[in-house]
Formats: structure tokens, C-alpha cells, sequence
């Protein structure tokens, strides 16, 4: 007898709430950091551009170009070490990654203890010798996206006030530029949080249903307006674990594709 998603068995979910609490989390190192900026760029560079533009204006070079782009340029190389020393510090991506990556493990855990329990009246959750590698490997994973969000912010910003200075944007322009860079950081970190939210949260249910013996899976799709259609295609749908979900050509899981927040339910025989 096959009881597949009985009503009695609890159904999993998406993490949402880890997922939210995450990104605020790094988007409130975003803000600081764009803050560092505002200030270094209002209070300290924008004056040197607009000695820039005197001495081109009047073409006696009194001063050096170069040596004020020079001078824009060690304030933005400094404004980036401050980050790292201050905002994006290794201690503070390490505590946000590593809170992250146990809040989605004990979820799916609990989720699936609950759900064999349900079905079957047992703990599913035995010596789990492989959960040590793969936590560290998504926090490692993890600390890195967090990293590339600082980096590229302060490559953006570099690229900016350089060009603009050398093409003659107005600091109005040069401003709005910023501010449109700062806004896209905290785009890109709620995607990182979503899509590793499900990402991690399918590769522990994908490991422990295998680990417990379970080959089959009910695919499930978040339920919302914004579930792709080939997901929606998918759900109430029955897969084994060795081949997945057949979309366009590729083979997906629950959480494998990009932003995704389907989750898998264990098909118990």
C-alpha cells in the first residue's frame, strides 16, 4: 500500500520567514555600507570633482588630473577597506551565513521527523555522519555570495565616479547612479536569500529521504502568483529522486532551479 501525502501527513514549506529574516539581515549591511559611501562621496570627493572641472574649465593645470583622480580614487579604495573592516566583516557574514544555514536544516529536519512520524511512527533522524561536510560547505557557499554582494557594490561605485568624472556627468548624475547601485545590491540580496533558502532546503530533503530509503517525491509549488508555470506544472506530480523533473530538456529538483521555492514531500511504500 502506497500512502502518498496522506491528509494526516504534515505537507513541507518553503522558508519563507528564514529566508525574509535573512535578507534583512544582509540589507541592513547594504544600507550601512551605502551610507559609507553617501558620505564619503558628498563630503570628500565631490569636492576634488569639482576641482576637476576648475582646472579643466580653465585650462591652466595648475594641479595635476591625474593626481585628483588619484585622490577620488584612494577615497574609494578607502571607503571599500572600511567595509570590510566595519560592515561586511568576516565575523558578521560567518554569524548571518551560519544562523541561515542551521535555521534551514532544523526546519526541514523537524518538517520531515513530523511527517514520518505521522505516516509511519518513527524517527527517521538517526547518526547523520553527513551533515557536518554539507553545512559548511553552504555556509563557505553562503559567506562568499555575501562577499561578492560588497564587492561588486564597491566596483559599481568606482566605475561611476571615475567615468563620470572623466565624461563630464553632473553630481546630480553621478548621485542618482549611486543610489540606483545601492537599490540593486538589496535586489540582489533578497534573490540570494530566496534562491539558497531553497537550494539548501531541497539538497537536506533530497540527502535525508534518500539517507531514510525514500526513492519517490511529491513535488510541490508554493502556491502563489508567483510560481513559474512549468513549476505549477509539476505539483501534486510523483518523481524519484534519481531522475527528477524533466523542464525544457533539463533535469530539476524541488529548490535545483534558479529562485526556486517548491519543496518535496516523501512518498512512503
Amino acid at each position: 500500500m502506497v500512502m502518498a501525502n496522506s491528509p494526516q501527513m504534515p505537507q513541507s514549506k518553503f522558508p519563507t520567514a528564514i529566508s525574509v529574516s535573512y535578507y534583512r539581515g544582509i540589507g541592513k549591511l547594504v544600507d550601512l555600507n551605502r551610507k559609507n559611501i553617501w558620505e564619503t562621496f558628498t563630503k570628500d570627493i565631490k569636492p576634488l570633482i569639482h576641482q576637476y572641472r576648475t582646472q579643466m574649465d580653465s585650462g591652466l593645470f595648475v594641479v595635476d588630473l591625474e593626481g585628483i583622480l588619484s585622490k577620488i580614487m584612494t577615497l574609494l579604495q578607502k571607503a571599500r577597506e572600511l567595509s570590510g573592516q566595519f560592515i561586511f566583516t568576516s565575523e558578521t557574514i560567518n554569524k548571518l551565513a551560519g544562523s541561515f544555514v542551521k535555521s534551514i536544516n532544523a526546519s526541514q529536519r523537524d518538517t520531515f521527523r513530523n511527517q514520518m512520524k505521522t505516516v509511519q511512527g518513527i524517527d527517521p533522524i538517526g547518526r547523520e555522519t553527513w551533515l557536518e561536510s554539507f553545512m559548511d560547505s553552504a555556509v563557505n557557499e553562503n559567506v562568499s555570495w555575501i562577499k561578492s554582494i560588497d564587492q561588486d557594490y564597491h566596483d559599481k561605485i568606482q566605475t561611476i565616479v571615475l567615468q563620470g568624472v572623466r565624461r563630464g556627468k553632473s553630481i546630480n548624475e553621478m548621485g542618482a547612479e549611486i543610489t540606483k547601485a545601492s537599490g540593486a545590491s538589496k535586489s540582489r540580496a533578497k534573490f540570494i536569500a530566496r534562491d539558497q533558502a531553497g537550494s539548501i532546503l531541497g539538497d537536506l530533503t533530497k540527502t535525508r529521504h534518500t539517507q531514510a530509503g525514500i526513492d519517490k517525491f511529491t513535488w510541490r509549488d508554493s502556491d502563489d502568483e508567483r510560481v513559474r508555470d512549468t513549476h505549477a506544472d509539476l505539483d501534486g506530480n510523483v518523481f524519484t529522486w534519481k531522475d527528477g523533473a524533466t523542464v525544457k530538456g533539463r533535469q530539476i529538483w524541488p529548490g535545483t532551479d534558479y529562485n526556486c521555492r517548491c519543496t518535496a514531500d516523501p512518498v512512503i511504500e
